[in-house]
């Protein structure tokens, strides 16, 4: 009866998981990078590098899934509401839309040997998701910017000493994209484009002791380019045609301390640094025509993004032998230099609360997270070549919620 119930959840929860692997994502952190990639970590801010002892390690740091016997899973999706406030020239205020943003996660992790450990994961790394009304006044820059990834990476784990642990392994990301412009009154400009990226990761984990552990995890760059159709509504003078998206996506480095001071509580401290120096432009190349008098060709938007860190600090302390609550806080930098903003990406510096709890009952563990990101209030000076005048940013926000559910064989 057991197994039949086990099966039936997990059977749920993997076509639950496919339908929102249909759904965009949605940036919340330093530029458009994401960090929710299972529901435990976000409620201790995303503080598991150097904890790593559930199947989300594969995506924290995959070093650490040397701590896991047996064969473990874990399905679930993080939902994210963002919303601001955005008053672009002289035009009156404009809140964007409410939409809701579900970047889902899955893992499975296997001891092959006794020191040797097989890791896969799907989850996603950025996103961006911004809309804006039909008649806002930085229409002619983007009303709609839907940009989604979904990284597919498999690893191979070894414990190399009973303290010292190294993991790598090829990622496979799909990105695509859905932006969207009105360069005239009565034209949309519409492009949809996607397709795969290739890079890797390498990560370190190490015991000290039964009370202290660090982490380390160095995600590679990852060129990208997306190929699609551009499509423009009542105008004769514009073109549908084929157009690509080139972009390279950054590294980053990732370094967490954890200390677990007796039995119940265990602790973490990290730190983020990502390179967005590597996404120094935007290039769309058009087959056909795009405005009078011009010919086909690149249109190239310099980014010019610095890099950045990411502060993590997150708690969990084991109230029951069932239950286990969870703490976190996150500040994290802005990339975006003044002079290079733009509407797609109306953020700022930011600050993450967050909580949740863990329940286990038998082979399976139910972890639920709660998170509030709040930046901080920002204006744009009117120079800048994105935008339509002095745009200032206000109540820029986003209420998180997630779910994991995981399994022991």
């Amino acid at each position: 009866m057991n197994t039949v119930r086990a099966k039936a959840r997990l059977s749920l929860c993997v076509a639950t998981l496919l339908s929102l692997l249909c759904l965009p994502g949605v940036a919340l952190a330093g530029g458009f990078a994401l960090y929710e990639y299972g529901a435990r970590a976000n409620a201790m801010g995303g503080a598991t590098i150097a904890l790593a002892d559930d199947a989300s390690a594969v995506a924290y740091n995959p070093a650490g899934i040397t701590q896991m016997p047996g064969t473990r899973i874990m399905l679930g999706a993080t939902a994210i509401a963002p919303t601001a406030d955005v008053r672009a020239g002289a035009d009156s205020k404009t809140t964007t839309q409410a939409n809701i943003y579900t970047p889902p996660h899955a893992y499975l992790v296997h001891q092959a040997g006794e020191r040797a450990w097989l890791g896969i994961g799907i989850f996603s790394r950025f996103g961006v998701g911004t809309q804006y009304g039909y008649e806002w006044a930085g229409r002619t820059k983007v009303y709609r910017s839907e940009l989604q990834t979904f990284s597919l990476a498999p690893n191979l784990a070894l414990k190399l000493t009973d303290s010292l642990s190294i993991a790598f392994g090829p990622e496979l990301m799909y990105s695509s994209a859905d932006l969207r412009t009105r360069p005239t009154s009565t034209t949309d400009q519409m492009i949809n484009v996607d397709g795969f990226g290739f890079g890797g990761q390498f990560a370190v984990h190490y015991k000290f002791d039964d009370q202290w552990s660090a982490g380390f995890t160095y995600h590679t760059s990852q060129k990208h380019t997306d190929k699609g159709k551009v499509k423009f509504t009542e105008n004769a003078l514009m073109q549908d045609g084929n157009i690509a998206m080139s972009l390279t996506l950054p590294a980053s480095y990732s370094l967490g301390i954890a200390y677990k001071p007796n039995s119940k509580w265990k602790v973490e401290a990290d730190a983020i640094y990502t390179q967005w120096q590597d996404y120094e432009k935007l290039v769309y190349s058009y087959e056909k025509t795009i405005a009078a008098g011009t010919p086909p060709g690149d249109v190239v938007r310099d980014k010019n993004w610095r890099n950045v860190w990411r502060f993590q600090l997150g708690g969990e302390y084991q109230a029951l032998d069932w239950l286990a609550l969870r703490a976190g806080f996150v500040w994290d930098q802005d990339p975006v230099r003044r002079g290079y903003e733009d509407y797609m990406l109306p953020t700022s510096d930011r600050k993450i609360y967050s909580t949740g709890f863990g329940i286990t009952q038998g082979a399976f563990t139910y972890d639920v997270s709660l998170m509030y990101l709040v930046n901080n209030h920002n204006t744009w000076d009117a120079n800048t070549i994105n935008l339509v005048g002095a745009t200032e940013i206000s109540k820029s926000r986003a209420y998180m919620a997630g779910f994991s559910l995981g399994y022991k064989f």
